[in-house]
């Protein structure tokens, strides 16, 4: 009887109609595919034979939390949706510090608001844009926490997930969207070989195949998709780019706002900025970007948002706010070196150019309109809005700017 059910689920998924699915999105911060290698990953290992995968999830610049949840949230670019960084200035609002506010965005909609404006309940469990401080919550279901220090544990995220999962056919989220922090912590302070970061991934991928189960038993089983990704990966760092320092030394007076790797430089007298671009330009460190003449593959776009000037590292380097260096280490802003070895901050970091070996990340899929075994070349974090929406029966957001990923649909 088991190897009969198994013999004809993929055409039970196959015949499923996208108006009957229910689609469930776990976004786990950091997933780098590197770190796979050594730890146990049932789960991911029972979506390689059952649906599709690719460990080249591409993410987009800066390579860094923030940006590209909302990139994957929303479908757009940055230049569109309007968060170009984890931190950044705009000159109505001030300060955009790791928000999860709506009223962030300058354009474009979120999964859930596009799928609740077309009748589809959802729910966002740590997602980004839940909730508007303008509008309420954006979802049906949403987690109530506001900053980073209110998050639950992963395990207890997961037990939400499972919690919604369950409940009534007139109560259930047809799209299920949810945040898990790990293993991206691990990563950062411990290293990417860490035992530290083995655990942590093993125990994502336990979370993974908790939910698998669950949806294992629902009577709809057939009728569920299952995307687990991330927002982007991550790569190794030695030396940290002290560049309060660097901008003291060369007397470069700007306001920096750095994350990742990248920092952005606003200046009240644009006139300085050519002192600044010369002065820079001499460190093999990292490259100095004007806003004006940024790659059109980072998809920033020029608006108030974006820095005069954008300083991007080069690994093994990377770039962070003073203000988020550990309390004993700050006085070395002022009077330290412009390199800093990193051991004592951070062992792993990314928001480096998309074409930099180890910040794409993973992403599977299974289930209804899902094809099995099936290894997908790369995906564009820039489309996993549309492709759900796809799955789902619904138009995208407006506007949008990914495409639907065909190669990771079942041919009908």
């Amino acid at each position: 009887m088991f190897l009969l059910v198994c013999v004809l689920w993929p055409a039970a998924v196959a015949a499923t109609s996208p108006s009957d699915r229910t689609v469930v999105v776990l976004l786990f911060d950091g997933w780098a595919p590197a770190v796979l290698e050594g730890a146990s990953t049932p789960a991911l290992a029972r979506i390689r034979k059952e649906g599709a995968w690719t460990h080249h999830m591409t993410p987009v610049f800066p390579t860094i939390s923030l940006v590209n949840q909302t990139t994957i949230s929303t479908g757009c670019w940055p230049e569109h949706h309007g968060i170009v960084s984890n931190v950044f200035v705009d000159p109505r609002r001030g300060v955009y510090d790791h928000s999860h506010d709506a009223d962030w965005l300058t354009g474009c909609e979120h999964l859930h608001q596009a799928a609740e404006r077309q009748g589809v309940r959802t729910a966002a469990l740590g997602w980004v844009g839940r909730f508007s401080t303008a509008r309420g919550d954006l979802a049906t279901y949403t987690s109530k926490e506001r900053d980073w220090s209110d998050f639950p544990s992963d395990a207890e995220r997961t037990e939400q997930v499972v919690r919604l999962l369950r409940l009534p056919d007139a109560e259930r989220p047809r799209l299920l969207l949810a945040y898990f922090e790990e293993p991206d912590d691990a990563e950062h302070f411990s290293g990417m070989t860490s035992e530290q970061t083995r655990r942590a991934v093993e125990a994502s991928d336990a979370a993974v195949g908790r939910i698998l189960a669950v949806i294992d038993a629902l009577p709809f089983r057939d009728q569920v998709t299952l995307i687990v990704t991330t927002d982007h990966g991550m790569v190794p760092v030695t030396y940290s780019v002290n560049l309060a320092m660097v901008l003291h030394n060369h007397r470069i007076h700007a306001q920096a706002k750095s994350a990742g790797t990248t920092a952005f430089l606003y200046f009240a007298d644009r006139g300085e900025v050519k002192h600044a671009v010369k002065a820079l330009s001499r460190y093999p460190e990292f490259d100095v970007v004007g806003k004006q003449a940024q790659p059109a593959s980072w998809h920033l776009g020029t608006g108030p948002r974006v820095g005069d000037l954008i300083v991007s590292a080069h690994p093994p380097y990377f770039i962070e706010d003073l203000a988020r260096w550990p309390w004993w280490t700050q006085w070395l802003g002022r009077w330290g070196p412009e390199f800093l070895w990193s051991r004592f901050v951070l062992r792993a970091a990314h928001g480096y150019p998309p074409d930099t070996p180890g910040v794409e990340g993973i992403l599977y899929a299974w289930g209804a309109g899902i094809p099995a075994g099936k290894q997908v070349p790369s995906i564009r974090a820039v489309d996993i809005h549309p492709t759900v929406c796809h799955l789902l029966g619904i138009d995208p957001g407006t506007p949008v700017d990914g495409e639907v990923a065909a190669e990771l649909l079942a041919t009908p």
